[in-house]
């Protein structure tokens, strides 16, 4: 496949990693930060979490139901063209049910497709995540 735009590797990196790190703060707005309008959630939580504005009205529900304590870990990274990549992570720790303040451990794969925006921000434009069932 020959390559005829910058390698920005890192910056894909980067953007997943801010979603991260704020996800595991509970930080709603730093959290959307790192999507597009037209963002997509796919989580084994429901159906499908289409837009910022879906976005912004689940992640509280999520975050007053769980706190999690994980530590994600980038396990690829592939830009695709000047405007298009992919990131895939491993997390794993624990989460805690607020309600009842039982913890378990957990592990996820997630899968994110990022897309460069019009001012050059990688954004995320489609999250699938799956839990890993405990063994």
């Amino acid at each position: 496949m020959s390559k005829d735009f910058s390698d920005e590797s890192a910056a894909l990196e980067a953007t997943v990693m801010e979603y991260m790190t704020a996800f595991m703060r509970a930080d709603i707005p730093a959290v959307l930060a790192t999507y597009a309008e037209d963002g997509v959630l796919m989580a084994p939580i429901g159906p499908a979490i289409e837009g910022k504005k879906q976005l912004a009205e689940m992640y509280p529900g999520l975050f007053d139901a769980v706190d999690f304590n994980m530590v994600p870990k980038v396990t690829e990274v592939l830009q695709t063209s000047a405007d298009w990549g992919f990131v895939r992570s491993a997390t794993e720790g624990t989460q805690t049910n607020k309600a009842t303040g039982d913890t378990e451990t957990a592990k996820y794969l997630e899968l994110f497709l990022l897309r460069k925006s019009e001012t050059g921000a990688w954004q995320i434009v489609r999250y699938n995540t799956t839990q890993i069932p405990a063994a």
